[in-house]
This record gives structure tokens, sequence and C-alpha cells, in this order.
């Protein structure tokens, strides 16, 4: 299945350069790496699903900080009555 995004580039296997297994450059390696496309919807989803935590995670410390004093006064209240 091709990715919509990259019209199939990189979708199928690596091209080996003609270097010898074990031996490859770090310019050979960078370049391969640029030109694979594979996992890209994968890390794209990655992305959206931190997001979205960091979105829950920063509402829930909001909401932690405004309540807490609700809370502390209902603790009062219902140790007065006791």
């Amino acid at each position: 299945m091709q990715e919509p995004s990259c019209g199939g580039v990189g979708t199928g296997p690596v091209q080996s350069e003609d270097v010898a297994p074990g031996k490859i450059g770090w310019t050979v390696g960078v370049a391969r790496f640029a030109r694979d496309a594979r996992g890209s919807t994968a890390i794209e989803y990655a992305l959206i699903g931190s997001l979205i935590f960091l979105a829950a995670a920063g509402s829930m410390r909001i909401y932690a900080n405004r309540m807490g004093g609700v809370y502390n006064q209902i603790n009062a209240a219902v140790g007065q009555t006791n």
C-alpha cells in the first residue's frame, strides 16, 4: 500500500549502494535515511498522540489547581461536623 503523501517514494525495499556490508559511511546512512519514507504515518500518529497527551495532562493539572481549594473547603466542612 502506498502512502498518499509521498507518492510511493520510499515504500519499496531500500536499495543498497556499492558499499561493503558493515562499511557504510555516515553520509550514505544519512542519505538512505532521508530517502526512506516508510514509517512516516506512524511518526505522524505518534506526534498527534503526544499532543493529545500533553493537552490532557495540562488540563488535568489546571483542573487540580483550581479545584484544590474547593476540596479543601469541603474537607474542612466535613471535619467540623464530626
